[in-house]
């Protein structure tokens, strides 16, 4: 069976179409989240956490059990350990548990300026996630 006949794409609101997954009992052995910056400046810093932590709340259920959901942010606002944190946080609220397997950042093509740390936005958190 070709890749074609697996994959299958949704269009819609992210949130809306993960609640319509989670309700019809979908689960996927790999979930790739990579939303736009929620917190791209200092003043969107909470409402860009609590939207990590919803995401992350909502694609939990969806792995299958020994599964893995990957979580990726681009904000600027939002530092590597409040992102983790916030994707922990809703990893939890989704009744999940999850090893972090792999950070991820950006490639050679997003140098990162050792004195301007704003410039390390690209950030990837990689999850297996139990039962």
């Amino acid at each position: 069976m070709g890749a074609g006949e697996r994959f299958a794409t949704r269009k819609g609101d992210a949130f809306a179409a993960m609640e319509a997954l989670g309700a019809e009992g979908a689960r996927f052995d790999l979930v790739v989240c990579d939303p736009p910056a929620f917190a791209p400046a200092k003043p969107a810093l909470e409402a860009g956490l609590r939207a990590y932590e919803r995401v992350a709340r909502l694609a939990a259920p969806l792995v299958t059990p020994g599964g893995f959901l990957c979580l990726c942010s681009c904000s600027h606002a939002a530092d590597l350990t409040q992102f983790r944190n916030a994707s922990a946080r809703g990893i939890g609220r989704g009744g999940r548990r999850g090893q972090l397997l792999h950070t991820g950042f950006a490639g050679p093509d997003h140098p990162q300026l050792p004195q301007l740390a704003e410039s390390g936005y690209l950030k990837a958190l990689f999850f297996r996630l139990d039962g």
